[in-house]
């Protein structure tokens, strides 16, 4: 059971950077355009295009705070040690599993940038994107 899944429909617009529209597996967004492009110009990561979905999120597994790491562990029966990877980069290697839990969504503080909120897409109805023009 997921100790810290939270329900009720939060209603809210994300910001992605990314080649493509294509969301595979998991996908990460930021919850301000300025976090999202960062990652326009982040060599590995993001992509050349900055889009934004208008989401509508009912599940989701709140990993915010200094103990996410072992909230997770816990929440998937789970104690492998992970070493020194951060919540932000292992959760879509979980993804799956929190999928098949009912998860949608799970809510981190990212590494990059600091201090900012990242929502990551595990599962159930993809967000549209939609391509920022200027």
């Amino acid at each position: 059971m997921l100790a810290e899944k939270k329900t009720g429909e939060i209603e809210m617009i994300l910001w992605r950077a990314a080649s493509d529209d294509l969301i595979v597996g998991s996908a990460s967004f930021a919850e301000s355009r300025e976090a999202a492009e960062l990652y326009l110009n982040n060599p590995g990561f993001g992509g050349d295009t900055l889009y934004f979905a208008e989401v509508e999120i009912d599940d989701y597994l709140d990993l915010t705070g200094d103990d996410a790491l072992e909230r997770l562990q816990e929440s998937l029966d789970d104690d492998h040690d992970y070493g020194a990877i951060g919540i932000d980069e292992l959760v879509p290697r979980v993804s799956r599993r929190l999928a098949e839990a009912g998860v949608q969504w799970v809510k981190v503080c990212e590494s990059y940038p600091e201090d900012t909120v990242t929502w990551i897409f595990v599962g159930g109805d993809e967000p549209e994107l939609i391509q920022v023009c200027e």
